[in-house]
């Protein structure tokens, strides 16, 4: 699972928390998997921010940064009080519905405007502390800000590397760290550093665009599992209300994503 972590965060620049984070819960308590995560993300974006270093937009990354610091304490909270079942039906649920958004609404419209990084950063602050997933609102601050492929990612790393850090902090304070996870971590190091290798080597021989419609995939099968096993309920269940959001959604943007979509590939 870190050989994965670090394979996909590597290879499409996001997604190693958000990929491996539901199957560790699979294994391990959300309070144990999260720091877990936390740590090897950590370390994968210090590495990825080192590659895309030239081209990062380190204004918007700071910004990001520093709101996401307030939302660090929600989901330290979150963590140590909820329940694991509760805090897997979330994670789940949240999973699904990201990814069925990633995949089917082409693009967000273009927002220029820094003062999205004040309720995006806190959003991502949260979950990273939570459920170490502070991807998707820094994902949706790049895309309202139009921000160039090379500076999307370089960016995103760059929020990766110093809110992990503060989350690390914050969960060794909090108690919720311990020494086995460190363990674990150092027990998985080999993985971790090849697939960082193998990462990099197929983010130059593959389409990004193909690779990352494979992970939203796999995100969905995931989060159906998270939920199935807190609910008892079966996957099919479990996928039934994104669906039923799905369809509100396309009966009533059909017609405008359609657009957007005719519109993209004309150009």
């Amino acid at each position: 699972l870190m050989f994965l972590y670090t394979f996909v965060g590597i290879c499409a620049g996001f997604g190693g928390g958000l990929t491996t984070m539901p199957l560790i819960t699979l294994m391990l308590p959300v309070k144990m998997a999260t720091p877990l995560s936390v740590i090897v993300g950590t370390a994968t974006a210090i590495y990825a921010t080192w590659l895309s270093r030239k081209e990062t937009d380190w204004r918007s990354a700071a910004v990001l940064i520093g709101f996401s610091f307030l939302g660090i304490p929600v989901g330290l909270y979150a963590l140590s009080y909820l329940p694991d079942h509760i805090m897997k039906i979330g994670l789940g649920g949240f999973l699904i519905l990201y990814s069925f958004y990633s995949m089917f609404i082409p693009r967000l419209p273009i927002y220029d405007r820094r003062w999205i990084a004040a309720p995006l950063g806190v959003i991502a602050g949260a979950l990273g502390a939570a459920f170490s997933t502070n991807g998707p609102p820094v994902v949706m601050y790049g895309m309202l800000r139009n921000l160039g492929p090379a500076a999307f990612r370089g960016t995103l790393n760059a929020f990766f590397t110093a809110n992990n850090i503060a989350v690390v902090g914050g969960l060794a304070t909090s108690g919720i760290l311990t020494i086995s996870t460190f363990k674990l971590v150092i027990f998985c190091i080999p993985t971790m550093i090849l697939g960082s290798l193998v990462g990099q080597y197929v983010h130059k021989r593959i389409s990004v665009k193909v690779f990352r419609v494979l992970v939203f995939l796999l995100l969905i099968a995931s989060g159906a599992m998270l939920i199935k096993g807190a609910l008892g309920v079966s996957a099919a269940t479990a996928l039934l209300p994104p669906f039923v959001l799905l369809a509100i959604l396309q009966i009533l943007l059909g017609k405008k994503i359609a657009e957007i979509r005719k519109l993209d590939a004309s150009k």
